[in-house]
């Protein structure tokens, strides 16, 4: 991503259902398209995405319908990614340690979501998480 492109801002609606993932990538790709992403903010974009997504529809326990309100926009070299949803209460921050090794659904996705953020932040609001974070470069 290029420091002096114009920031960029772009949100989906995506239905919580077995497409989710699918869908949400999709989105994601897009935006890193169009903010000209490097490889490494690509790649990291579209891990988290899918990571949080199909944690939500795996474990979140959302009403038939729910949609995910995902939001990305770009701020100098960095992403900033907001997820809203209706499932049950989940704080990524308080997760518990995945075992080492991890196995699969053990934590090991939320612990590299951690890794690669920033500024994570979460909250219970309306009945929904607000979940936010960001993603920023290698130094």
């Amino acid at each position: 991503m290029l420091d002096n492109n114009p920031a960029l801002t772009a949100t989906s609606f995506v239905k919580a259902d077995a497409n989710a993932v699918k869908t949400a990538l999709a989105a994601a790709h897009d935006f890193a398209g169009r903010a000209e992403c490097d490889e490494t903010m690509c790649i990291r974009l579209a891990i988290i995405v899918e990571e949080l997504v199909s944690n939500i529809v795996e474990h979140g326990q959302c009403a038939a319908g729910s949609c995910i309100e995902i939001t990305v926009s770009t701020s100098g070299k960095s992403i900033s990614l907001s997820l809203c949803d209706s499932g049950i209460d989940f704080d990524p921050r308080t997760a518990p340690a995945p075992d080492i090794p991890p196995e699969r659904g053990g934590g090991a996705g939320i612990a590299l979501v951690l890794a690669w953020s920033s500024d994570v932040t979460w909250e219970r609001r309306g009945g929904r998480n607000h979940l936010r974070l960001v993603i920023a470069p290698d130094e």
